[in-house]
């Protein structure tokens, strides 16, 4: 048996430039999977573990009520705050999903104290995993 290893050491190189962008697109698209998760979940008056949104307050409500707004609790008033938010990669193994307007910021800061909204969940964590995996698998084409 032959074995030609300059040809093997020509492959695996090329596939360890490959890497680096392979990651990014991995976690660019785990990302984006996270942000829209957490936006669907919102939405539909969910909190990280599932459960509904505790209940506006009396006067709150009058004034969404007022408005035409849903009175079921989904954080969505204008959509400013949850269209403000948006990711980035941090580097090849990192990413994060953040309110880069810091009045949006803010609000997102003290509605996730009242309504746990901006967090993952198990299934959304081993989802985005998946994610990241077939996406760096298709890029390397193992």
């Amino acid at each position: 048996m032959r074995i030609e290893v300059s040809a093997v050491k020509g492959a695996l190189d090329q596939v360890k430039r490959k890497i680096p962008s392979a990651s990014a697109k991995g976690i660019a698209r785990a990302s984006v999977f996270i942000q829209n998760a957490i936006k669907d979940r919102t939405r539909q008056g969910k909190s990280v573990n599932g459960g509904g949104f505790k209940r506006y307050s009396k006067g709150y409500a009058r004034k969404r009520a007022k408005r035409g707004a849903s009175l079921t609790p989904n954080l969505f008033f204008t959509g400013q705050m949850l269209g403000n938010m948006s990711f980035k990669k941090l580097s090849s193994t990192k990413g994060q999903v953040f309110f880069p307007n810091r009045t949006q910021n803010i609000k997102a800061f003290f509605n996730d104290q009242s309504r746990p909204f901006f967090s993952v969940n198990r299934q959304e964590e081993d989802k985005a995993v998946d994610i990241f995996r077939k996406t760096f698998e298709r890029e390397l084409r193992i």
